[in-house]
Formats: structure tokens, C-alpha cells, sequence
């Protein structure tokens, strides 16, 4: 699949984070750094995913670097919580469980799914400034003029053009998506990103 890299591309693992960065996280690098339980599925997170991120984001924190997050995080956080604490019990159980039959029919579980969700939240927070995002009309107008120029769905699409409208600019991901957005600066350990820009001319060293 090929790769259109219009960011510029930070390898974290070749990267010292510094206190004058800051940093807007994508919320899978989150999920990989507090919700514990993310490995517990056959579908878990990669080897890189699981080391790489949280030793970053953590050489982050001792730097004083600003680390930032918006609302939408929490959404999708919410979902990929519920979702692994709904394959987990159904690996236990050896039951498929629709996500409406789970939320509703299993109280026991759904309240653990609840804590799971609350206590990851509160652990972004304390390390983190959630940014102000207002999805008026004109926001909506200028993320959708962005969208023909870009390889976003429509999550990340916002994301993206909340980044660019704050100039919270350097983002961590491991979403190569991200790459063919102009304007930003991708903080990755996705070796696909990274040979793509490398090969672009856009692979920088800070």
C-alpha cells in the first residue's frame, strides 16, 4: 500500500523529547501507556506498539514537554476499552457477545468496563491539558476542505484539523494516516512511516 508522506516524519526511537515541545497524543498511544489489560486480546497491540510509545511519551513527561488531548479522545479511548474488555470476557467465556448485549445484559462487567474507562481517563488527565474544540459550522467547512488532500477517516480527520487550527503541530502516532497530512509533524515508530519518508526526503533529525 503505498504511502502519499506530506508531514514530516520523527523517529521516537532515534528522538530525545525536549521541554519545549509540545505534543498533541494520539489516543492509541495513550491506550498502549495506562490501559493495562490492552495485550489481554488475540488481537493484541504489537511488540513496538507496547514499548516504543509509553517509553516516549514517559521521556516526555521527565522533559516537561506539554502533552495534549481533545474530548474526541476520550470517545474513541471509550471504544477501544469497551471493545477489548468485550473480547477478553468472550475469550473467557467462549460466548460472542454483540457490543449492545454486552453493554446492557452483562451489569457485572459493564461496570468494570465503566472503571476501566474512568480510571484511564483520569490518568491522561493528570499529565495532560485537554484542548478546547469547537465543531461549529465553519470548523466543520474547513476540516471538509481538507479532506480530498488527505488519507484521514473521519475521526482522525477532525483530529487533524483541530491540531493545525491550535499549531499543536507535533503529534505521536503510530497512524501513518497522519503522514499525508502537509502542516504536521509525526512523532512514530511505524517502520512503514518511517521507510516512506525516508525515501520522500521528509525522515528528519531533530
Amino acid at each position: 500500500m503505498a504511502l502519499t508522506v506530506r508531514a514530516q516524519i520523527v523517529d521516537i526511537r532515534a528522538d530525545t523529547p525536549k521541554d519545549t515541545d509540545v505534543f498533541l497524543v494520539d489516543t492509541n498511544a495513550w491506550y498502549w501507556l495506562y490501559y493495562t489489560r490492552a495485550s489481554l486480546t488475540q488481537n493484541g497491540p504489537l511488540a513496538h506498539q507496547l514499548t516504543d510509545y509509553p517509553a516516549y511519551l514517559g521521556a516526555a513527561m521527565n522533559a516537561k514537554s506539554a502533552l495534549h488531548c481533545y474530548g474526541l479522545t476520550f470517545a474513541e479511548l471509550a471504544h477501544n476499552i469497551e471493545k477489548t474488555e468485550r473480547e477478553i470476557y468472550e475469550a473467557q467465556t467462549a460466548n460472542p457477545i454483540s457490543p449492545k448485549v454486552f453493554r446492557h445484559d452483562y451489569q457485572n462487567q459493564r461496570r468494570k468496563v465503566v472503571t476501566q474507562i474512568t480510571d484511564t481517563w483520569a490518568d491522561v488527565l493528570s499529565v495532560s491539558t485537554m484542548l478546547d474544540l469547537n465543531m461549529d459550522s465553519t470548523f466543520m467547512q474547513s476540516a471538509l476542505s481538507l479532506f480530498p488532500s488527505v488519507g484521514l477517516d473521519g475521526y482522525d480527520l477532525f483530529m487533524a484539523e483541530a491540531a493545525l487550527k491550535a499549531g499543536v503541530t507535533q503529534i505521536v502516532t503510530d497512524d501513518g494516516d497522519y503522514a499525508t497530512v502537509l502542516g504536521l509533524t509525526i512523532f512514530t515508530s511505524n517502520q512503514r512511516v518511517i521507510q516512506a519518508a525516508q525515501a520522500a526526503g521528509k525522515l528528519i533529525t531533530r
